[in-house]
């Protein structure tokens, strides 16, 4: 993060003030990821103190340059006051290079080594044995443009080098700059022998964070027992886990299934899993305790039920007798049941990052010594929502037409070959459906229910095994009054939704960029959408848990090929717009 001009990084959870943080109570969560607690990062006062609680971050990139002589400094832990650095040449301001070093496959990160770099191309004999390096960071002779317009120089043999190479794949292994196998703040890492490469140290790809997010719902009745979670939540579990094949393992899998009182067999399941096909097990389970957690209310009465945390009433999307239109009508015949969330607490977890790319070894957010039990960061939020379900019924008639079926499958085949598919849900066509609709949705309601676009945020739910489930979630959790306004919870009253749902996917039928959206191939990235830009589909990034991607509205308003599932409300709006067009014209 960059602060006043100064870029720092924040350390792992092994050196956060634990005695300093607070617990964070979600008992379903804690057995879903299997950890013995969830622990939130101390809070700041407004105007803090050097006793302030605090999470400690380490100044990285350390290699800097001052902004007047451009003299580049290394600087080192033992020279930090507090201060901001300054030149020791002129007493500039010392700011700090663009450039870090990554590790693609393993998540490491490191300082671009300047000394090697600017001497990496030597032109005598004194340039290669010089030792005592005094760079500058300056700008080509030629004045170049681009990179190749950078060049870091020593002022005490002359050897030089420009950045236009930098970017380049493998550019850093060339001239024998090795990864350091570990994080600026750690030492005496293991040495790892993956190829470096170079990142501007503001990009996106430097972290790419892991979470799991979770409603705080009821504690479902008579649920199953989850032996995974109960495997991974084990005080022993982890040193099974970093030497699943050594000489303790065996005796350590034996004293796990004994204490949980399951067989071996299981336990040594729960170790060789895939990491990433448990983690999304783990988000599947979490989502459908909520899907079953909203049904409840939709038998129920419209007087509020639930939690203190989770307060949630049935509600209809038109009133009876109040509500003739056709339109109305029809939309009802596709939508099952709409539950108001009145209150909702939401729980944000990290587990760790990667760099470079998605699919890269996920970094754990804990790289120290387990010297107590498991715990993750999270923070907590409260807020409100609007939950729709969809009729099952006619959703199982829909999926089954052939064009709606080969339309999602190319986006699921990208989603196989895409770097980040391993992150990302199925393309199905309820999915994409589901998920489409959803963003349409959040456009429209951002107009009226009193809450910015990007505090507003989605939960998908479309699982088809082992059983069905057919709904989205639009809510917002905010740390700032606790983000229960009542201005979205208003708008999924009856008639305010039908409308907002009447008004979304009339929008959705036309684009600003059609016909090129509406008969794009491929959009985004990867091409993981169809119809969908943001003219049209696309939100704000914190809006959607899923990167924007595996988008469609042709499968909501449907084409002259594929049938959308709300494509006869449209044609609908569509008639009745044109007859009263003609009714206004008559008269």
């Amino acid at each position: 993060m960059d602060v006043m001009g100064e870029s720092l990084m924040g350390v792992d959870i092994s050196e956060w003030p634990y005695e300093r943080t607070v617990r964070v109570e979600s008992k379903r969560l804690e057995e879903r990821l299997g950890v013995h607690e969830l622990r939130s990062p101390p809070s700041v006062p407004a105007r803090p103190s050097i006793n302030s609680p605090g999470i400690p971050y380490q100044r990285f990139p350390r290699w800097l340059f001052c902004q007047d002589c451009r003299r580049m400094h290394h600087y080192r832990a033992q020279q930090e006051t507090g201060e901001a650095p300054q030149c020791g040449q002129c007493r500039g301001k010392l700011v700090p290079m663009r450039f870090i070093a990554v590790c693609a496959t393993r998540g490491h990160v490191r300082d671009v080594p300047w000394d090697k770099w600017a001497h990496s191309a030597p032109e005598s004999d004194s340039q290669q044995r010089c030792q005592d390096h005094m760079l500058v960071f300056d700008t080509a002779v030629r004045g170049n443009e681009g990179l190749s317009g950078l060049v870091v120089r020593c002022l005490t043999c002359g050897a030089y080098r420009n950045l236009g190479d930098l970017p380049a794949r493998g550019a850093l292994s060339r001239i024998g700059i090795a990864c350091t196998g570990g994080q600026p703040w750690q030492r005496n890492s293991p040495p790892c022998d993956q190829p470096l490469e170079m990142l501007q140290r503001g990009a996106t790809n430097v972290t790419l964070a892991d979470t799991t997010t979770a409603l705080d719902i009821p504690e479902p009745a008579g649920s199953a027992r989850d032996i995974a979670a109960e495997v991974r939540q084990h005080r022993n579990f982890e040193d099974v886990c970093s030497a699943p094949h050594g000489p303790r393992a065996s005796v350590l899998v034996g004293l796990i299934a004994e204490d949980l009182g399951i067989d071996e067999r299981q336990v040594r399941q729960a170790l060789d899993g895939d990491p990433n096909e448990v983690l999304r097990e783990m988000r599947r389970g979490l989502l459908s305790d909520e899907w079953d957690a909203f049904l409840e209310a939709t038998g129920s009465t419209d007087e509020p039920v639930g939690t203190p945390d989770f307060v949630i009433s049935a509600t209809e999307l038109r009133r009876l007798g109040a509500d003739t239109s056709v339109v109305t009508e029809q939309l009802s015949g596709l939508v099952d049941a709409v539950v108001l969330a009145h209150r909702l607490r939401e729980i944000r977890v990290l587990h760790g990052f990667r760099r470079y790319t998605a699919d890269a070894d996920l970094v754990d957010v804990n790289l120290g010594r387990r010297g107590r039990g498991r715990w993750l960061p999270a923070v907590e939020s409260f807020g409100e929502g609007i939950f729709v379900s969809l009729n099952q019924e006619r959703l199982t008639e829909w999926e089954q037409e052939e064009m709606v079926r080969v339309r999602a499958a190319v986006l699921e085949d990208r989603r196989r070959r895409s770097i980040m598919g391993s992150r990302l849900f199925e393309a199905t066509p309820r999915a994409v459906l589901l998920h489409t609709l959803a963003h349409i949705v959040m456009r429209r309601l951002a107009f009226s229910c009193g809450y910015s676009s990007a505090s507003l945020r989605e939960r998908v739910y479309a699982e088809t095994t082992p059983r069905s489930e057919a709904g989205f979630l639009i809510y917002t959790a905010a740390g700032d009054a606790e983000g229960t306004l009542g201005g979205l919870v208003r708008e999924g009253e009856a008639p305010r939704l039908a409308r907002t749902l009447v008004a979304a996917i009339e929008e959705a039928g036309w684009c600003s960029a059609d016909p090129l959206c509406r008969e794009s191939r491929g959009q985004g990235l990867n091409s993981l959408n169809r119809a969908a830009c943001h003219g049209c589909s696309l939100v704000a990034e914190t809006s959607c848990e899923r990167s924007n991607v595996l988008l469609d509205r042709v499968l909501v308003v449907g084409d002259d090929k594929t049938p959308g599932f709300f494509q006869p409300v449209l044609e609908t709006i569509r008639a009745e717009t044109v007859a009263r067009s003609r009714y206004l014209a008559d008269e």
